[in-house]
């Protein structure tokens, strides 16, 4: 019995481990190019449209066909001509039916010429397969500075929450001195109730930072495509990644996005280009080789089984189709502008996005050193008071305020050296260095 209860145990002990994940910074990266399904999405797109290229390219080469038939005719009358003038001449049997008809033909077609339609919707193809590539670009940083993101938030809420605890056992201790002050009289009730007050706010600001922490363990969970049961935690120096070094300076060649565009305008172009070729005449080279029975090429028809071969030049020119080319060469002139208004806006946004980014990166490290320096007063202020508590200098207010400083202090702290990560996380983005 004992056994089967150590087991059991086990079971349990190895099914609550086994839910947590201990995830790096790098392992966080790793994590979602390899589970993401957005990510899957957009490279499947990638992949469907370098396939599209190469069926285009294909279209261009020789293509070998080989077709046959077979037919069962019904009965037919043979073609007879009577001799005239020639009394008693024979009949002449000019054609005879074949009831069963055998047809094969293997043939070769190349397009010679087609006004550089092909070559053009070649290079279209290719500019398009760029575009999807960094459409891809783009959305694996989106979605990797989100997961970061997440990260990050969630790595402060453990931090937090730890600090929390910490302070909860800080003013539990209080609370022990404190009511043998009160029994012996060196303090009122109204000094415990405070104590005990602000105890049961850090209980319940205890319970809202677990529920942050199920809130975005979930949504990480969600990019990874993980299973919602699994609790990441978070695991890195954030002394470390602050050392690191600060991005590239910023171009908008760079970006993903501002890229995906250019490569758009530039396949209209060549697409463009294309329609104007339908305006010039086609040429075709065919060959074929026909082997029948009975063979239509041979006269008098026989029943029996003979080939032949054909070498065929192919001209064709549309004389008039009411401008559909230009119709249509017009149309894409008008996408081209679009999307060249487009991609200004794109680079004007982008240029304010990053100037602004680095204004508040550069707020964010003064903001850091007031904070560091918030937290050596904070500490030096508790010790202070809790020395003048001790002595019966300072009240149990003064006591709960100093504490509820240091407490708020070293949250700040850690809040804004995430901020900062964070912040240069989102230049990287907006550089498309990711």
């Amino acid at each position: 019995m004992k056994s089967k209860l150590v087991l059991a145990f086990l079971f349990v002990v190895n099914f609550l481990f086994g839910q947590e994940l201990s995830l790096s910074y790098d392992e966080l990266i790793s994590l979602v190019l390899e589970n993401n399904l957005t990510i899957k999405y957009y490279r499947e797109k990638l992949n469907q449209s370098k396939l599209k290229e190469d069926e285009i390219f294909y279209s261009t080469l020789p293509q070998l066909k080989f077709s046959g038939r077979y037919s069962r005719l019904s009965e037919i009358e043979p073609f007879i001509i009577q001799l005239p003038f020639v009394p008693g001449s024979p009949s002449l049997r000019v054609y005879e039916p074949v009831e069963e008809q055998y047809f094969t033909r293997l043939s070769v077609e190349f397009p010679l010429f087609t006004g550089l339609r092909q070559v053009n919707s070649i290079k279209a193809q290719k500019k398009f397969v760029q575009a999807s590539d960094d459409e891809l670009k783009q959305i694996t940083n989106e979605t990797i500075f989100k997961a970061k993101e997440l990260y990050l938030k969630l790595f402060l809420a453990y931090k937090s929450l730890s600090l929390i605890e910490a302070n909860i056992q800080y003013l539990e201790e209080q609370k022990k001195n404190v009511e043998k002050f009160f029994e012996n009289g060196l303090v009122q009730e109204n000094d415990v109730l405070k104590i005990d007050i602000a105890l049961n706010q850090a209980k319940v600001k205890f319970f809202e930072q677990q529920n942050l922490i199920n809130s975005l363990n979930n949504a990480l969970c969600l990019i990874l495509n993980l299973d919602l049961q699994k609790k990441i935690i978070p695991s890195f120096n954030i002394e470390e990644k602050l050392k690191e070094d600060f991005p590239q300076s910023f171009s908008t060649e760079n970006k993903p996005e501002i890229s995906a565009i250019k490569n758009i305008i530039k396949a209209n172009e060549y697409l463009k280009t294309s329609m104007y070729g339908s305006l010039y005449p086609n040429i075709f080279f065919n060959a074929g080789y026909d082997y029948a029975k009975p063979n239509p090429k041979f006269f008098p028809v026989k029943n029996e089984w003979k080939y032949s071969w054909d070498v065929n030049l192919v001209f064709q020119f549309t004389i008039w189709d009411w401008l559909l080319p230009i119709n249509k060469a017009n149309q894409i002139e008008l996408q081209i502008k679009q999307n060249k208004y487009l991609l200004n806006q794109l680079i004007k946004k982008s240029e304010i996005e990053v100037s602004d980014l680095l204004n508040r990166i550069e707020n964010e490290k003064q903001k850091k050193v007031l904070f560091e320096k918030e937290v050596i007063f904070t500490k030096e202020n508790l010790r202070i008071t809790e020395n003048k508590f001790n002595q019966g200098l300072a009240t149990s207010t003064d006591l709960l305020d100093a504490n509820r400083q240091k407490v708020e202090a070293e949250i700040k702290l850690t809040e804004s050296k995430i901020n900062l990560i964070l912040l240069r996380e989102e230049y990287k983005k907006l550089c498309g260095t990711y």
